[in-house]
Formats: C-alpha cells, structure tokens, sequence
C-alpha cells in the first residue's frame, strides 16, 4: 500500500467515494489544504503547518472542531500508517467546508481528509539538474486578503501547470496583478544575488509558506541578509542564483531561466542544513 485516504479520523479506500455531487468541495472549491513531509513517522514542523491551518481557517470562516488540537494530524497519520511500514510520506491535510447552501453556507462546519503518499527518503532530495524555470503570464494572482491561503480553488496553477507542460518548463514563474512576482507553480521563490537573499514579500500576494519561513529563519541564523521585498523578472535576470522551497521537497535550484544558467552554492549549503539529523528522531 503506497496510498492512504482518512477522512475524519476513518481509514477509508482509495477508489471508495467520499465526497457528494452536492458537497461545497465539489461545487465550489469550498477549502483549503496543507502539505507536509513525514520523515521517520514525524511530521517535520509540524507546530507551523498548524499555525497555518488555523490562520486559514479563520481567514475563511471555518469552524475547527473543539478536538483540534496540535497533535491530530500526526495522531490520524499515526493510525493510517500503522502496520504498513511507512514511515516517509507526502501527507496532504484538506480542510473542507461541510455545509448545506447555495454559495452562502448555512454553517461552517468542516471535513478533514488526509492523504498520505509513501516516499522511499527521510531526507529533502537537492536537485542535481537544475529546473528550467518558465514563466506564466496569461492569468495573475488577485489581490485579496486569502492570496497568502493554499485554497482548493486552483485554476490558476491549473492552467500555469498546463502552460508548463506544453512549453518543457519544469516550473513556471506566477505574477501578481502589478506585474510582479509572487511564487511558482508549487513554490514559493528566492533570488540569491551577491550577498543579499531576497524574496517576494507576502504583501506580493504569495502563499505563506511554511518551509519559505523555515528558510529564511535558517538563512538568517547563518548569516546570510534575507530581503522581503517586490522582485520582478529583471530580479530574476540579473540574480547569481534561483532557487524554490515547499514543504514537501524542501530547496530546488533553477538552472535555467530565459536562456540564462544559475549556480546553486548558497542554496546547496540551505539545502544541505535544512535536512533533519538522526538524533532528532
């Protein structure tokens, strides 16, 4: 078994139907979700994706049940995994609005499905080719106080993910309504020029990552000069380094960007110091 779906604390089949034609998921996108990395049975920041999840949820007006504490994820994890043998996993948490109700709901109660997808490593796998970064300008990110949310509404990265496809890019850049940079596809994006690390600031409609926080903690804690501030394509242009960060796969460098090739010395050295060492676990 490689697949694991539990919704509300049930284990239930991959292929078994979980969601109504009437749910507010289905019709109206009506959520958001987190992704997270297990590595050796533990939830890596764990306190952080809950923070979010909570931020979200009140961005969005969800109810959070009273038994939602910082540990029920990595519990229903726990549960879902055992006997199965994985300990490495990509763990998505969704977080649906359960409601009757047309666009406006009549509550906002809520059904949380985990999904856990085994992955062979413990460890943040560093790219050795570096990605060939695109950039995608036919729809842009609106400016509106859930920019910085991971919703289930999606069509943008959608259609940026198809415009990638079709044009051999391995991620694509995503604008914000100014005409700047907010993040990629699956990733939020950092520029490395000289001595300065910058990244676009969350005031640039980004999503608030988790692992982009943990980066810049980590970069500032070895000394390196971390700006959040608008960057543009000239940014990226003139930059000595590329790289993106997610929860799930940590630190890719970009090699290429506009015929343009990039190094990776300071986002090899991140890469390697984000990794969590055995005695942790």
């Amino acid at each position: 078994m490689t697949r694991i779906f539990n919704i509300n604390g049930q284990i239930v089949p991959e292929d078994a139907p979980a969601i109504s034609a009437s749910s507010r998921a289905y019709r109206y996108g009506d959520g958001f979700f987190e992704s997270m990395k297990l590595s050796n049975g533990v939830i890596l920041h764990a306190d952080k994706h809950m923070a979010r999840i909570h931020k979200s949820a009140m961005l969005l007006k969800m109810h959070l049940p009273d038994d939602f504490h910082e540990n029920i994820i990595q519990q229903r994890v726990n549960q879902s995994v055992e006997g199965t043998g994985i300990s490495n996993a990509r763990v998505r948490c969704t977080v649906l609005r359960e409601a009757q109700g047309l666009y406006t709901p009549i509550d906002s109660e809520i059904l949380m499905v985990i999904e856990i997808v085994k992955t062979d490593s413990p460890f943040y796998d560093f790219n050795q080719t570096g990605l060939i970064l695109g950039s995608y300008a036919e729809m842009t990110k609106n400016a509106n106080f859930i920019s910085t949310v991971k919703s289930t509404s999606a069509l943008l990265y959608v259609m940026a993910g198809i415009h990638a496809k079709e044009n051999g890019f391995d991620e694509c850049v995503i604008f914000n309504e100014n005409g700047r940079i907010a993040e990629t596809i699956s990733s939020n994006i950092f520029t490395v020029s000289g001595e300065f690390i910058n990244t676009p600031a969350l005031s640039e409609y980004c999503v608030d990552g988790v692992m982009r926080r943990v980066v810049i903690q980590l970069a500032q804690a070895y000394g390196y000069t971390v700006l959040e501030q608008p960057i543009s394509e000239i940014t990226l242009q003139t930059a000595d380094e590329i790289f993106l960060t997610s929860a799930t796969r940590g630190i890719r460098w970009v090699g290429d960007f506009k015929g343009k090739n990039y190094s990776n010395h300071v986002s090899r050295v991140l890469a390697e110091k984000l990794n969590p060492t055995p005695t942790l676990f």
